[in-house]
């Protein structure tokens, strides 16, 4: 088993817990400047430089403390509902800050090496299109929201409120793509950019969050990116009785998922990949088990063009 560090993580403190060898160790840290480089300091005195340091995907509130520790220990980010669904196998009742650490350590040390995904200490310029983007996102959610209130709003005045609001988020989501645009254009990205976008129905907005999950990260396999998308299927079966549908994990990445679902309905549309269309077709496959298995392939794609720094290439990838 390896020697984890798990950490519970919130605006102000974070709670540690260490499992080195048989040994735990505990402690609680202001979650600032001072706070990180006491918990550094805390670590050192563990004297053991082989830990695994895991937390969960909670807001931005990790960034500062994954940062300061990314060049100096192997650092995992979490899906919350991965930790969520251990504690529930370990049958864990209590829930406080610190158990909730040494539930973390624990999932680290225990779990199995391709279920972690060691995360890079982002650059300021990753920052910057991973902000843009998951505003352009949240932005575009919220107004198509509001296009279902203003279609069901029964009063006139209220339907008008609904549409200014609409005006103004689209307003918002213009500006947005600008500014993406502008930051995709720049030296550090325009090359890694430029070449996923040369992926069939893969455009630019779709292309900067491709980049900067696969910048972000270290993904050893194309297969670790999909199931870090969530994008990898779960079987059900037991025995000769339990022949459960296949179906999407949950445990990944929401909106690495959700960016690649339109992507996946155009290539459907225009028969992108028309040899592996056809194959799923053929086994009477639904059209939404065909989108699912063609929004993993192109995320497997743009994991090798990225990986291997070249363009996609239609002769290797189209009947695959």
């Amino acid at each position: 088993m390896r020697n984890a560090v798990g950490l519970d993580i919130s605006k102000l403190t974070f709670d540690a817990t260490a499992i080195v060898g048989k040994t735990e160790h505990s402690a609680k840290f202001d979650n600032n400047a001072k706070g990180i480089a006491r918990f550094k300091d805390w670590l050192g005195g563990l004297s053991c430089p082989d830990l695994h340091v895991c937390m969960e995907a909670t807001g931005n509130y990790y960034e500062a403390v994954a940062d300061s520790l990314a060049e100096a220990y192997k650092v995992y980010v979490i899906n919350p509902l991965k930790i969520s669904k251990y504690a529930e196998s370990r049958f864990a009742r209590t829930k406080t800050d610190k158990q909730d650490a040494k539930l973390i350590a624990e999932y680290c040390r225990s779990v199995e090496e391709y279920e972690l995904v060691r995360r890079n200490k982002p650059t300021e310029a990753q920052y910057r299109l991973s902000r843009l983007t998951a505003a352009y996102a949240q932005i575009g959610r919220e107004c198509s929201a509001m296009k279902n209130r203003r279609q069901s709003a029964k009063d006139k005045d209220v339907e008008e409120a609904f549409e200014n609001i609409i005006v103004a988020m689209q307003e918002q989501i213009e500006v947005l793509k600008v500014k993406i645009k502008e930051q995709t254009e720049k030296p550090n990205c325009k090359e890694g950019v430029k070449r996923l976008e040369t992926i069939p129905a893969i455009g630019r907005m779709t292309a900067a969050v491709l980049f900067q999950y696969l910048t972000s990260s270290s993904f050893e396999t194309s297969n670790k990116f999909a199931a870090f998308a969530g994008l990898s299927p779960q079987q059900k079966e037991s025995g000769t009785s339990v022949k459960g549908k296949s179906k999407l994990t949950k445990f990944g990445n929401r909106k690495l998922r959700a960016v690649l679902f339109m992507p996946a309905m155009v290539a459907y549309r225009i028969r992108a990949f028309p040899d592996f269309i056809k194959r799923l077709e053929a086994k009477k496959k639904p059209k939404k088990v065909i989108i699912a298995a063609l929004m993993r392939k192109l995320a497997v794609i743009a994991y090798h063009v990225h990986k291997k720094g070249e363009n996609y290439d239609s002769s290797r990838y189209k009947s695959a």
